[in-house]
């Protein structure tokens, strides 16, 4: 654990980064979920979408796959390059005009649902999630996630399978919200939701670009969580220094706690 910086005083909000900081996939029964796909999100969900649509009569070809998972491509092409999220269901509808797909709005959601149900289904809280949630509760912390995901739903959905959704209030997605992390307008939304100044508020989470230099452009401290090792921050941590680091979920209390207490 490591801290830097000042004592903040009357910190009254936390901010969480959602997948990777409270939440991991667990890898047990894939097989059974996807058969046949390598050990990924990508894969698995894309699997498990071609089932459902083949389960309803729809064109499932064999390059069906790959056309979806280069309309997913674009999708997040699209979304780094604007900052503007787009949404798994335009991917769809994408891939949806060579594979022959529905184009309606009803279909393209259900289809979105279809897509991230095995991932949902593997998601598991890290072992230590659920009691650091609480103990930031009972020092009288707002808690809210900040999740970028190109469908709302995920985030619902994951929170709420992971037995997280107690400790959140407000629960935001750079999909219902429009713009991605680090953009700072996506961490002042759970602000202005508060009523807080962002220097009573911190940001958990365990990507540097995207969690650690958004929420400090933003004006809040930022710890960076480091259990699971993140492979995009290796061309950035020269540069970007968050101001707590946590090997642990448990970790995270004793920071926001020094934070929180007068200097003596």
């Amino acid at each position: 654990m490591t801290i830097r910086g000042h004592r903040a005083g009357f910190l009254r909000g936390v901010l969480w980064d959602l997948f990777g900081t409270l939440i991991r996939p667990e890898r047990v029964g894939v097989s059974d979920i996807a058969p046949d796909t390598s050990d990924t999100f990508e894969a698995i969900n894309t699997a498990h979408l071609l089932r459902w649509a083949a389960a309803r009569g729809l064109p499932t070809p064999p390059e069906a796959a790959t056309i979806i998972r280069e309309a997913r491509r674009w999708m997040w092409a699209e979304t780094y390059a604007t900052g503007r999220q787009h949404l798994t269901r335009e991917a769809l509808a994408r891939a949806g005009v060579e594979l022959g797909w529905p184009q309606d709005p009803n279909f393209l959601e259900e289809a979105s649902l279809a897509f991230f149900a095995a991932e949902v289904e593997m998601v598991r809280p890290f072992p230590e999630a659920a009691a650091t949630l609480a103990t930031l509760r009972e020092m009288g912390l707002r808690q809210a996630i900040v999740s970028n995901a190109s469908e709302h739903h995920l985030v619902t959905r994951a929170v709420e399978r992971a037995g997280l959704g107690e400790f959140f209030d407000p629960v935001i997605s750079s999909a219902g919200f429009g713009r991605i992390k680090p953009e700072p307008t996506i961490f002042h939304a759970v602000l202005d939701a508060w009523g807080l100044p962002p220097e009573q508020c911190a940001m958990v989470g365990d990507t540097l670009g995207a969690d650690i230099a958004g929420a400090q452009a933003a004006g809040l401290r930022a710890i960076l969580v480091t259990m699971d090792p993140n492979p995009t921050n290796v061309a950035v941590a020269d540069r970007i220094h968050p101001d707590g680091t946590a090997a642990s979920l448990a970790e995270v209390v004793p920071i926001i706690r020094w934070w929180s207490e007068s200097p003596d």
